[in-house]
């Protein structure tokens, strides 16, 4: 909708209530990838829609477990409100949610008591962002890649048996599967394919290339889609890196590319099948990498996946079709098509925001553009096997596997300080710090058990 036809809430509303929807929750995401949300009346919306929803200003210094820091300055105290208003920019905004009789959703950003831009407001970090690329010529196109493993409700045994990408799989959880195609079309989702992936008891769904804020409203609305369709024939989903110790880990893989003119600007007739936009896309996010992951993998369940053999993203360099690959080229096909061509961030879970994590992932890519950043050679390998050795003289390092070396990371990032900015950056960097603390005093299984299932 554009403002000369702004949508009438309150015939919204109205419609809503004679469709038996008593409430609309407003969700938005915190620092840890966690969902947290407050419910109002329907009659309520419209008002809501105008003031909004009082919420503590201390919702970005949670930290995973539900603990509060006061480490950051800006936010040093129990003190503060802030407002949480819904996003209704047309009427498709709000969603009747499937398997929740009743309920509607709508997406949530939050701004100070005054109505001015809060700082800590995620949602408008990556709007800052389109408009960059919009300024610099490009449409970004975005989509998220899923995975979650599923136990039974009953007893916490796996959903499935197995094997890997097989049907036998599938069929052990067919109830599930049908319920979830069919509960994602209700809530107006589109995704191009469902499995059954590597690990145990683990599915993956790919979420169709969106506009970027478009995609990261997406993400949060399939894991609510998910978690409800589990619910409804007795399982569980568990988004988290790690589930245990013992399985594979769950990515949230982000692919994005970049549009000029209604084309694909990625694809060309160079080396690689890319443009030289392409090519200097890829080389900024390759480069600003070590910061990167810091936003778009930072728990520490994020930090206990990253190794050799996860895909996860374990070291820092490019290749195509290279799963192992912390950045990885899909390259357009003659079956395919040109406009094909995208560009996957294997280093990114659900304890990312995804507002965040797609914000720095656009500006890294940009931030090659603008300066003609050098693409290295691709890698085609699996790094992992290689010695330190071999390693160093192809100038490929670890990414951050502690805390402290993510941290560092993470500020000696200028890129990720200018997106962020000082505020949301001390705030994030407080989280993290927290998480570590918590960890610090708690054996690995009793980590990953308290991140099992809070996204």
């Amino acid at each position: 909708m554009t403002d000369s036809q702004p949508v009438d809430i309150a015939h919204l509303a109205h419609t809503l209530r004679d469709d038996n929807i008593a409430g609309v929750t407003i969700g938005w995401v915190d620092n840890n990838g966690v969902v947290r949300s407050r419910a109002v009346p329907t009659s309520e919306l419209a008002g809501v829609a105008r003031r909004g929803v009082g919420v503590t200003a201390v919702f970005a210094v949670f930290d995973s477990h539900d603990g509060i820091t006061f480490a950051h300055s800006g936010l040093s105290t129990p003190s503060g409100d802030v407002r949480l208003i819904p996003v209704i920019d047309s009427e498709s905004s709000v969603v009747s949610l499937a398997g929740q009789p009743g309920m509607a959703w709508v997406h949530g950003r939050q701004m100070a008591a005054d109505g001015a831009p809060w700082p800590y407001d995620q949602r408008a970090v990556l709007e800052r962002q389109v408009q960059r690329a919009a300024d610099a010529g490009f449409e970004v196109r975005a989509g998220f890649e899923i995975e979650f493993a599923l136990t039974r409700e009953s007893d916490g045994l796996p959903a499935h048996r197995g094997p890997a990408y097989s049907a036998n799989a599938m069929r052990d959880v067919d109830e599930f599967a049908v319920l979830l195609l069919e509960s994602l079309a209700t809530n107006g989702l589109s995704i191009g394919q469902i499995h059954a992936e590597y690990g145990g008891a683990q599915l993956e769904i790919a979420l169709s290339p969106l506009g970027p804020m478009a995609a990261a409203d997406a993400q949060i609305l399939a894991r609510q889609t998910i978690h409800t369709a589990a619910r409804a024939v007795g399982l569980r989903a568990s988004f988290a890196p790690l589930p245990s110790s013992s399985s594979a880990g769950n990515g949230w893989h982000l692919h994005t590319s970049l549009v000029r003119d209604g084309h694909n600007a990625l694809t060309g007739d160079g080396e690689y099948g890319l443009s030289e936009t392409g090519r200097s896309y890829i080389a900024g996010l390759v480069r600003e990498l070590p910061g990167l992951v810091a936003i778009t993998a930072p728990s520490s369940g994020s930090l206990l996946r990253r190794r050799p053999g996860y895909w996860a993203g374990a070291f820092g360099f490019w290749g195509i079709e290279n799963r192992e690959a912390a950045v990885r080229l899909v390259p357009s096909t003659p079956l395919l098509g040109p406009d094909h061509t995208n560009v996957e961030l294997k280093a990114c879970d659900a304890s990312a925001n995804p507002y965040l994590a797609l914000a720095v992932t656009i500006a890294a890519g940009l931030s090659g553009v603008a300066d003609s950043a050098r693409l290295p050679q691709p890698v085609q390998e699996d790094v992992g096997g290689w010695d330190d050795a071999r390693r160093d003289a192809a100038g490929i390092s670890p990414l951050a596997t502690t805390h402290d070396r993510q941290r560092e990371n993470l500020l000696a990032s200028t890129l990720v300080a200018d997106v962020l900015g000082d505020e949301l950056l001390g705030a994030f960097v407080a989280c993290r710090d927290a998480d570590a603390a918590w960890a610090s005093s708690h054996t690995e299984d009793e980590l990953l058990e308290s991140l099992r299932w809070i996204y």
